[in-house]
């Protein structure tokens, strides 16, 4: 009976020990999957499944001609996974030499209780090898995609640069960032129990669009080579160079002192990452006297032959005595503009009047963004006329009390260039993703600003200018060229103009017969020599020669002197009509009769009394026609070996030059065309 009861009481002993131990297992077992059961879960996952966004690969950005401006390259990225690091301490130190990051911030991170911390993004192949060499417990690498930009520091402000999470900062990166960025993916990094990982890509990265701009390589280069010498020689604080093809308003190159390497952004000073070529506002000078015989010359209120009498260098405006840089006595329009005249500049604001100048201004582009496609473009200072004071028109006549930036003033040069188009700017031809075709293609956009009679004018006045006016140093060899320099006072701490702080610029076309292409040359408070004829013209001279040169435009004359002149037919003058009449009267001299037949000089397009009287004939009559078809004048003009400009649709109503004039193959012709004609 003994043994039985002591066997009894083993049993259940026995059942009470497993009964318990069962009670503290389920305990166990529901506080593990029902109370905790969501920290447990996530612990697990941390510890054996990792999730990283990948970077999505940046769109490519190409010049006109396809090269490679920016592209994205694989490099590793260095990580850490805390809890398997082996000797925080010895890690971390490791780490620092290999990779530059400093130790106290890497103790940090490596004794984090995060399950995943970047040690440093994006290393070089000599890092990121030497990184795998010390095979280091816990530190592992992932693949990502780098923007790089081949051409280092070319056309660096045009392109922008990007962030170390791929975003756009600058440039045509940050304006275009969506279209390139493309869609990130998600990486799944599994470790199983002895530690070995295996990778799984839950979401694929969607790769960018890629750019292609109107910039030309080539181009960009000449430019950046005569801004980099110009820095050299002038120690400016800043200089701009931009070259504009004028009849599409595409740009050609784009660069600025000072430059910087996109590759390396952040080891620059942060002045150097901006665009001075859309955001530096300045005063023109003397370049601003286009604007204002431009005006002038749209409203009829003088024609490039008028005498002004320029006072011997000195006009008395409400007080305020203005002199010219020269004593000038009688000068006409166009020398006003050869010999740049402030009293006649001033002379012809004047008759402007405050309204009609501020009018003119806005219609060519000042004081509002020109919406090219970069960022950061600034619009100007300008003032409504009512703000104006009583020596504003003067002033701003010769191009002050105004700030321009260096795009808008290229951008009006241009409109002079292509007969009297205002285009807007741009630097994307297409945005075209590699497998869903083109987003967006640019177009030319542009509108009439001034009539092409006046572009002309302005044309033939811009080229004497070159040849025996303020800016000889800016003649090309074997091209005709047009522009006009300009040089400005600073406004210094004391809210006067400076009397050692300029602004020296050049805006010009070549060649002249024909533009190709603009090009305008800022420098920025200069060292030494600061008048725009020494410091700017010889860059635009240097720029310009490279430029046709490299396009294989063939030289339009031999020598600056006038070309052709021609001897105006009595019966073109013999068809009525108000129009044409009142384009006569505007071509005389004042107090002189309209003759029946006049002798007219041509050059540039435009066409002006002969000075001499003699006639230097073409080898090729400009036909006459008015009346005629757009077809049957292209044919003709065709056939006769000449370029034609056409605007508007129906039969010929106007031509420039006229019927009856002589001129050089290749020569251009500008036809207007309307559905009313005056038989």
């Amino acid at each position: 009976m003994k043994k039985d009861s002591s066997l009894s009481q083993r049993v259940y002993f026995l059942i009470a020990v497993m009964g318990l131990w069962g009670t503290v297992i389920g305990t166990r077992l529901f506080f593990l999957h029902v109370v905790h059961s969501a920290d447990y879960r996530q612990r697990a996952e941390r510890q054996q499944q990792r999730v990283l966004d990948v970077s999505p690969r940046r769109g490519n950005i190409y010049d006109r001609n396809g090269n490679e401006l920016a592209v994205s390259i694989k490099v590793n990225s260095v990580f850490a996974v805390p809890e398997e690091i082996d000797g925080l301490n010895r890690t971390a130190g490791t780490l620092s030499k290999l990779t530059g990051v400093p130790k106290n911030e890497l103790l940090e991170k490596l004794g984090s209780d995060r399950s995943f911390v970047w040690i440093r993004r994006k290393l070089n192949a000599a890092e990121s090898a030497a990184v795998q060499k010390a095979k280091l417990p816990g530190i592992y690498f992932q693949k990502e995609d780098q923007r790089f930009y081949p051409k280092r520091d070319l056309a660096a402000h045009v392109l922008g640069y990007v962030n170390i999470d791929e975003e756009g900062m600058g440039g045509l990166e940050y304006r275009y960032n969506e279209d390139v960025l493309g869609d990130s993916g998600r990486l799944v990094i599994m470790t199983d129990a002895r530690g070995h990982r295996f990778e799984t890509m839950q979401q694929p990265p969607a790769p960018g669009a890629n750019l292609i701009t109107t910039i030309d390589e080539n181009i960009q280069y000449i430019v950046e080579k005569e801004l980099q010498a110009t820095a050299e020689k002038t120690h400016a604080k800043g200089i701009s160079i931009i070259a504009m093809a004028p009849r599409t308003g595409e740009i050609l190159a784009m660069a600025n002192y000072p430059r910087f390497n996109p590759n390396e952004y952040a080891r620059y000073n942060p002045n150097a990452w901006i665009n001075r070529a859309v955001s530096h506002v300045y005063e023109p000078g003397s370049t601003f006297k286009i604007v204002t015989a431009a005006a002038a010359l749209e409203e009829g209120l003088t024609n490039p032959a008028e005498p002004i009498d320029c006072q011997k260098g000195l006009i008395v405006l409400f007080g305020h005595r203005i002199h010219d840089h020269k004593p000038f006595g009688i000068l006409t329009v166009k020398e006003i503009m050869q010999y740049s005249s402030d009293v006649g500049a001033i002379k012809l604001g004047l008759r402007l009047g405050d309204g009609r100048f501020a009018t003119y201004i806005d219609r060519l582009g000042f004081g509002k963004p020109t919406n090219i496609d970069l960022p950061g473009e600034e619009r100007g200072l300008t003032k409504p006329a009512s703000r104006w004071s009583k020596i504003s028109i003067g002033a701003i006549s010769m191009g002050q009390e105004i700030g321009v930036t260096p795009l808008q003033m290229l951008n009006m040069v241009s409109a002079i260039a292509n007969g009297g188009i205002l285009y807007r700017p741009y630097v994307v031809k297409k945005v075209q993703h590699p497998q869903k075709g083109i987003f967006r293609e640019m177009k030319p956009q542009g509108q009439r600003v001034m009539s092409a009679g006046t572009a002309f004018k302005l044309q033939d006045m811009l080229e004497v200018v070159v040849t025996d006016g303020t800016a000889k140093a800016s003649k090309l060899e074997g091209y005709r060229a047009a522009g006009k320099t300009g040089t400005a006072q600073k406004i210094d701490e004391s809210g006067r103009y400076s009397r050692t702080k300029f602004v020296a610029s050049f805006a010009g076309f070549a060649p002249a017969s024909n533009p190709v292409v603009s090009i305008i040359v800022v420098v920025d408070e200069p060292v030494g020599s600061h008048m725009g004829a020494d410091v700017a013209a010889p860059v635009f001279k240097r720029t310009a020669e490279q430029i046709l040169r490299y396009l294989s435009v063939p030289p339009d004359v031999p020598s600056y002197a006038p070309q052709y002149t021609f001897l105006q037919k009595e019966a073109r003058n013999q068809r009525p009509g108000p129009r044409s009449q009142k384009s006569q009267d505007r071509t005389q001299k004042p107090g002189h009769a309209k003759a029946s037949a006049s002798l007219w000089l041509l050059a540039s397009g435009s066409w002006l009394p002969s000075a001499n009287g003699s006639p230097e004939l073409g080898d090729i009559v400009i036909p006459d026609f008015y009346g005629k078809s757009l077809r049957q004048v292209t044919e003709e003009c065709l056939k006769a070996g000449l370029q034609l400009r056409s605007m508007g649709s129906g039969a010929a109503v106007e031509q420039v030059p006229p019927a009856g004039a002589t001129v050089r193959g290749g020569s251009r012709v500008q036809v207007r065309f309307s559905s009313k004609v005056v038989r």
